[in-house]
């Protein structure tokens, strides 16, 4: 998939992470309950890795959580998590499933039995918090037990599911192993993640959705990044506008280019979204911007910023001179 898209054409990152979804986890995670863990997924997580940067356009090497995260797909190990739920949900729904007999035997002695249970009581003290109603008393005060037992004495119709509550506990365990991955990475919070793709309109071309995308994250290619990145290249990291330094929040929010009514709009949207009043807050929260990428609006305004000529945006560089190749000598020019 790489081979048939970059920053300038090709595929599109909505048409790659269908493609990535269809093909790839199928295949992926046709029986992963059994031979999928975190000792043989390196050379898997590098793969997505590739696919997930080719989609969202990169240059530089961004991390994997926030390509997931503008991408809209959780972790494969996530992903995994929810497809052994699901399975064992399936199967506790059906007193006559042979499945259910195995983990019955199997509870108190083998652990991998006992490790998916364990995912299983927590889904389901999740789904009484946000779903009361579904329990009577009695399972309420069953689920309250940190024993994996109780869930053989719930009634098999505790365990029913449609595809809107399994979409809702898969953001809400993604959104703990973001929270861990950005600590490991030194920040104190994590982005809002979320299962729906990003509002791109149908038609951008290829260009301009890769440029407002990388507005999402640090190491893009405006002057301020490429400046850090090498200072004897990029001499300056200031805007066009010669006020600032140009960084995707100096332009959605203070650019003089860009226009006082798209400024405004934008940071009514970043106050909404982020749940902050003051502008100052929003500047400080690095994950500000990326907050805002599921609004229809803020993307169109993003797309609207980026196209504008007077901002001299780069659509690519060259970040390694090509070698000059020799032409062979004749034994004639040799003597």
């Amino acid at each position: 998939m790489s081979r048939y898209t970059n920053r300038n054409w090709g595929m599109n990152q909505t048409v790659i992470a269908r493609i990535s979804k269809a093909i790839f986890f199928s295949s992926l995670f046709y029986g992963s309950i059994i031979w999928m863990k975190n000792t043989n997924m390196g050379d898997i997580n590098s793969l997505w890795y590739k696919i997930s940067k080719s989609a969202s356009g990169a240059v530089f090497n961004v991390s994997a959580p926030t390509l997931e995260i503008i991408l809209g797909i959780p972790p494969l190990q996530v992903t995994a998590r929810v497809i052994a739920l699901k399975h064992y949900l399936k199967v506790l729904s059906d007193d006559e499933d042979i499945h259910k007999r195995f983990i019955k035997a199997q509870m108190t002695d083998n652990t991998t039995v006992q490790l998916h249970m364990k995912e299983v009581l927590k889904y389901m003290k999740w789904r009484v918090t946000n779903d009361p109603k579904r329990f009577t008393q009695s399972e309420k005060i069953l689920l309250d037990s940190r024993d994996v037992q109780v869930l053989l004495q719930l009634t098999p119709k505790c365990f029913g599911y449609n595809k809107n509550t399994i979409t809702k506990y898969t953001e809400f365990i993604w959104q703990d192993n973001a929270l861990s991955q950005f600590q490991l990475e030194g920040y104190s919070s994590a982005p809002n993640v979320t299962c729906r793709p990003l509002p791109i309109p149908m038609g951008t071309c290829r260009v301009s959705e890769v440029l407002a995308i990388s507005l999402f994250y640090r190491n893009n290619l405006l002057n301020s990044f490429l400046h850090k990145f090498d200072k004897d290249r990029w001499t300056s990291p200031l805007c066009a506008c010669r006020e600032e330094a140009q960084t995707a929040i100096h332009l959605l929010t203070n650019c003089s280019f860009v226009g006082p009514d798209r400024l405004v709009k934008v940071i009514n949207i970043m106050q909404t979204c982020n749940n902050k009043d003051s502008f100052e807050d929003i500047i400080e929260d690095p994950f500000s911007i990326l907050n805002c990428s599921r609004d229809p609006l803020f993307i169109e305004l993003c797309l609207e910023i980026v196209q504008l000529d007077n901002l001299h945006l780069r659509r690519k560089v060259q970040l390694k001179k090509k070698k000059q190749v020799q032409e062979p000598v004749s034994a004639a020019q040799a003597t």
